[in-house]
């Protein structure tokens, strides 16, 4: 008997979320605790909007605002600022998860629709890639106001080795990165139309006033980065990454070799094919995750 109530709660449990929690958005009330604990305050005024939270989706929230009758100081809810941004409809942890989803789980727009309406979250694509471009801000934002701290763990350390790197699809400008090697942290980027030192200088100086100098660097045999470092940081230990070694060393070693394998899937039209091959691999890896990471 016991255990068929037992199975029986769970299975209730299972079937609780927070679409069917509620008949009617419910409404949940916000003060300031501050106000009540310290001096003689009165009720300045109230004011409402919907918040969504991944816990229980969608609420109306209804904020007390007190004035001091003493010194006239406002007192609003530290909880609600928490909860999401200021005249925000979705709360910090959907901005999260969708930044999350686009840029680390590579979903589709329409795949977090779906997501979200499981959770009680409704959201158009619109929306999902508004959020994902407010996650990179935050995330920009909360990078640079930590600045000191991620210094202060690199020294703990013994210091950062300094990685840059840049890359580009088409005529599109180049996206020039710096990165810690030991810690794997991104300390910065930037946009450049091309990988020339004078645009490269301001950049390393940059990192170098922000982060101190490193106890040695990682790049490509690009000239532009290469002038760049000899002029910010000199007498820097400076190493060629590997990757980019080999790659180069491959190329001129194998030019002829790749040069003929080119011109006879060209001749047999055999790189159209591996495209459309590609394009196809790419949706279902996208989509499926156990196939992405079979691949």
């Amino acid at each position: 008997m016991i255990r068929c109530l037992k199975d029986h709660i769970e299975k209730v449990v299972e079937g609780v979320c927070a679409g069917n929690l509620f008949f009617e958005m419910p409404t949940v009330h916000f003060f300031s605790e501050e106000a009540f604990c310290f001096g003689n305050n009165k009720v300045l005024k109230t004011r409402e909007k919907k918040v969504v939270t991944l816990d229980i989706g969608a609420f109306r929230a209804k904020e007390t605002i007190m004035q001091s009758e003493d010194d006239g100081k406002v007192y609003t809810c530290r909880e609600l600022k928490s909860l999401a941004p200021h005249r925000c409809t979705f709360g910090y942890d959907v901005i999260v998860y969708v930044g999350y989803a686009l840029f680390v789980h590579c979903r589709s727009e329409k795949d977090i629709v779906s997501e979200l309406a499981r959770k009680n979250i409704s959201i158009s694509d619109r929306e999902v890639s508004f959020l994902g471009k407010k996650f990179v801000t935050y995330l920009a934002v909360a990078h640079r106001e930590s600045r000191q701290k991620i210094r202060s763990a690199m020294d703990q350390r013994g210091g950062y080795i300094l990685h840059v790197d840049g890359t580009c699809e088409g005529d599109s400008p180049h996206l020039f990165t710096g990165l810690d090697g030991i810690a794997e942290v991104v300390l910065d980027n930037i946009k450049i139309p091309s990988e020339q030192s004078e645009l490269l200088i301001p950049f390393f100086e940059k990192i170098k006033g922000q982060y101190g100098d490193p106890i040695a660097l990682v790049h490509d045999m690009g000239k532009g980065i290469l002038s760049a470092i000899a002029a910010v940081f000199p007498g820097t230990p400076d190493f060629i990454c590997h990757f980019h070694f080999l790659r180069d060393i491959g190329k001129d070693l194998m030019e002829d070799e790749y040069k003929k394998i080119r011109n006879r899937l060209k001749k047999h039209k055999i790189r159209g094919s591996l495209r459309r091959m590609a394009k196809s691999l790419e949706r279902t890896a996208v989509q499926d995750r156990k196939v992405m990471e079979q691949l």
